[in-house]
């Protein structure tokens, strides 16, 4: 009897196996092989073909090959082909899938991206970051033209034919003096990938649109200038607030700013702001003037108005060695490393009479005039003055090449009202004198400060180092001259140091 009852279980299990199985096979056949399209994560069709969507693309599209001399248009990048195994029935034409999205996403072709990548440590004068996006991404047809175009952006802050000699090496030697390009980079990373490029994105195809995108950071048409009679380069560029180097720049069919101009002439005045870090160190060997300073001794014996010249002054002659540092043509750091004394110099000795008092000295620089002296030590170079930059004006001179501690003497007699020791601001250590008498001024970038806030100090008195602090690329002092009011107030207006307390 049990037999009877497994063997009927087993007949019962093996007839309902047989007959989903036939069922399975009967109703649902075989899978299909298809192709589901995505388009940005989305579902929009099932084809059976993903060759003939992709060549329907391509055929289709001969307006953005003609426009990029392209061989090949592929889709958009955020559709996504992915072969399926289904029995679902629903398929649609790659045509109807090419008319969905033609109008929806832009196409793409073969090209390279070109990226950016820049130091995050780079301020401008007001603290921001110069860079604040991190990285810039440039769309090209051809690879070469980034070659060629950052050359053209080197060649305008440095020149061709430095640029030329550099790359070929055929620069001339330094025998007593001139000066050497030692090397020439760009302080980015730039790396260039083969890639996919959407045509929504501007594609550079030439090597002069991209030349000027990076040299002026915008694709828009820069500003231009019709020049007047009796009209010159430096009036144009300060009435326009640039200097002098940024409008060459700009206009490189002029090579210096003596040239003489026509009336008519078209010149570019847009701003510069360029997108790489053109960066070239140099060896500048040259002889410079040494400044006599003039030595003022009371003789108590000698009536008040008696004043004689009794050694009388001659400047003197150094060759000095300076290595140099710019970035887009502006000096970021400058270290005088020989300083070799040619003709030495001989102080003025002036004897003034006087009925009063003990006899002293006391000191005066011929850079200056008969009241002011020189903030540094000498031999010195200026590199920004009192001019336009990067579209912003730089209220002082900055004072390079005397070395990190070297002295800061004050200008003229005056009080100290502020001083300021957080080297983070934008002035890094700072001392600010009156000198009541109208003028103001500011040394700034310092590495310490020797004098106290309400404290008088004498012409020519050390007050403080040279240093490199707050947003200064390189040791140097910046000094501000200010007239009005103390700096920054509604009333104070900053004056050109070279042409109020000095000559220079």
């Amino acid at each position: 009897m049990k037999d009877k009852i497994w063997g009927l279980l087993i007949l019962v299990i093996v007839s309902f196996v047989l007959f989903f199985v036939g069922m399975d096979t009967r109703v649902l056949g075989d899978p299909i092989e298809a192709y589901q399209v995505y388009l940005d994560g989305e579902k929009i069709g099932l084809i059976s073909s993903k060759d003939e969507l992709l060549s329907m693309i391509d055929t289709e599209q001969q307006e953005l090959k003609e426009k990029y001399h392209a061989s090949k248009v592929y889709p958009p990048n955020g559709l996504d082909i992915r072969k399926v195994y289904t029995y679902d029935n629903d398929i649609v034409t790659a045509s109807s899938i090419y008319e969905g999205i033609k109008d929806e996403e832009p196409f793409t072709i073969d090209g390279y991206t070109v990226t950016i990548k820049y130091r995050d440590d780079v301020l401008n004068e007001d603290g921001t970051k110069r860079n604040p996006e991190g990285e810039r991404k440039i769309y090209l047809l051809d690879k070469s033209l980034i070659k060629d175009a950052l050359y053209n952006v080197a060649v305008a802050f440095i020149g061709e034919e430095d640029v030329d000699n550099y790359n070929k090496g055929t620069q001339s030697e330094i025998v007593e003096t001139g000066e050497i390009i030692n090397s020439i980079y760009f302080d980015d990373t730039i790396t260039v990938k083969k890639d996919l490029i959407s045509t929504e994105e501007y594609i550079f195809s030439d090597v002069s649109t991209l030349s000027k995108y990076l040299l002026y950071g915008t694709l828009d048409d820069q500003k231009t200038y019709t020049t007047k009679l009796g009209e010159d380069l430096q009036s144009i560029a300060t009435a326009n607030h640039l200097n002098i180097e940024e409008l060459l720049i700009a206009n490189p069919q002029y090579k210096s700013a003596d040239v003489l101009l026509t009336e008519g002439e078209v010149i570019n005045i847009g701003l510069i702001n360029p997108l790489v870090n053109v960066v070239y160190r140099k060896t500048d060997v040259r002889n410079v003037n040494i400044a006599y300073t003039t030595e003022y001794v009371s003789d108590k014996t000698k009536l008040k108005n008696y004043k004689v010249v009794t050694t009388k002054g001659q400047n003197g002659t150094s060759r000095i060695t300076q290595e140099i540092r710019y970035v887009n043509g502006v000096i970021q750091s400058l270290q005088i490393t020989e300083n070799n004394v040619i003709t030495p110099v001989i102080n003025e000795v002036v004897t003034v009479g006087t009925r009063t008092g003990e006899g002293n000295t006391h000191y005066d620089v011929t850079l200056g005039n008969d009241e002011y002296f020189w903030p540094t030590l000498v031999p010195f170079m200026m590199s920004t003055r009192f001019e336009w930059r990067w579209g912003k004006h730089h209220d002082g001179i900055d004072i390079f090449g005397t070395g990190f501690g070297s002295p800061i003497f004050a200008v003229h007699d005056g009080i100290v009202y502020r001083t300021n020791y957080n080297a983070n601001t934008s002035t890094g250590v700072a001392v600010y004198m009156d000198h009541e008498n109208g003028y103001y001024t500011i040394y700034m970038h310092l590495s310490k400060i020797l004098v106290k806030e309400g404290q008088r100090v004498k012409k020519g008195e050390q007050i403080a180092k040279m240093g490199n602090t707050g947003n200064s690329e390189g040791t140097h002092l910046h000094l501000g001259v200010f007239v009005g009011d103390r700096p920054y107030s509604m009333k104070s207006q900053a004056v050109d140091p070279c042409s109020t307390i000095f000559k220079c």
